[in-house]
């Protein structure tokens, strides 16, 4: 299957895929090939936010401010602008070329029976659920409108939505704090002047280690995925699923052709987003906006947390 360059980019989209993709990707039966590089930072940006305010993200939550579009043979999603309070704004309008940056990896390291949509099944249309706007997740996520950006790995890696970082202590822990203390909130990521950063807390003892806590928020390919979906054929996707075994991979002895945001040469920084990261701007910070949920017990290291790795 394909994807594209600009999913990792501007769409804040991580292999493994996370199952709140996956969830939104099934409900409205579209493969996540058909999606626009313009609309799946509407996805994650969702997904983000869910995170960041202790919400569980769902496809009935994201489809109360979202509907789908189709243009150009992509599906993509607008907000809805009728008797429902915005959860985002600013969203990209344009990609350049973002068509023809895309690469191949097998169908299944994304272990999910998810649909090619074909253009004689119209756009899909799911009736909003009843009585949102009474719900306490709706109240929380329309609180504060926040612009759809490119987020940093580390922001990502703190809201459960990446696993690309491995902490040096064991009991690791990425939080969001502040002069070395937490409960402060992820939200802030989204305010450049915000004093705060991503940093290592120590995890108690008898507490699952980081990997642990997070891997269930991911679809991970398996043995059994991998051979399932070996020769499937994805409707109209012309070219789709070729054999990848006649594609060079790195170091030869690879199955998966797999863009990472992380990486020590040069050719990766352009994936790791710095103009929106919190407590960069020059000039005068403020200190963050404190987390109305309370924080699980962690016991951030006030003069040595060391700050997570780009």
């Amino acid at each position: 299957m394909s994807l594209y360059a600009d999913f990792f980019r501007e769409g804040n989209f991580r292999l493994p895929m996370s199952k709140s993709i996956g969830e939104v990707l099934t409900g409205y039966g579209l493969h996540i090939s058909q999606i626009s590089a313009l609309g799946l930072p509407r996805v994650t940006h969702f997904e983000f936010i869910c995170r960041a305010n202790r919400v569980e993200p769902s496809f009935k939550k994201f489809n109360v401010f979202y509907f789908v579009t189709y243009t150009g043979g992509f599906y993509s999603f607008n907000s809805r602008t009728t008797g429902v309070d915005p959860c985002s704004r600013d969203p990209p309008k344009s990609l350049h070329e973002w068509k023809q940056k895309f690469f191949y990896i097998r169908r299944g390291v994304i272990p999910l029976d998810i649909h090619y949509r074909a253009e004689s099944e119209g756009v899909p249309r799911v009736n909003v659920s009843v009585d949102f706007t009474e719900q306490e997740w709706y109240k929380v996520l329309t609180r504060k409108v926040t612009p759809i950006i490119q987020l940093e790995e580390r922001a990502l890696v703190v809201a459960r939505m990446s696993m690309l970082w491995a902490p040096q202590n064991p009991r690791g822990f990425p939080i969001y704090g502040y002069q070395g203390k937490a409960g402060y909130s992820l939200m802030n990521v989204f305010d450049p002047k915000a004093g705060g950063a991503m940093v290592v807390a120590a995890l108690p003892e008898g507490r699952p280690v980081w990997v642990d806590q997070i891997r269930n928020n991911f679809l991970h390919p398996t043995g059994e995925s991998m051979a399932t979906y070996a020769n499937t054929v994805l409707g109209e996707d012309d070219g789709d699923d070729i054999d990848v075994d006649s594609v060079p991979t790195r170091g030869g002895g690879g199955e998966v052709i797999i863009l990472s945001s992380e990486g020590s040469d040069e050719s990766h920084q352009d994936l790791i987003h710095r103009s929106a990261r919190a407590g960069t701007q020059r000039g005068t910070v403020h200190e963050p906006v404190a987390d109305d949920v309370e924080t699980p017990a962690e016991n951030p290291q006030s003069d040595t947390a060391e700050q997570l790795e780009t």
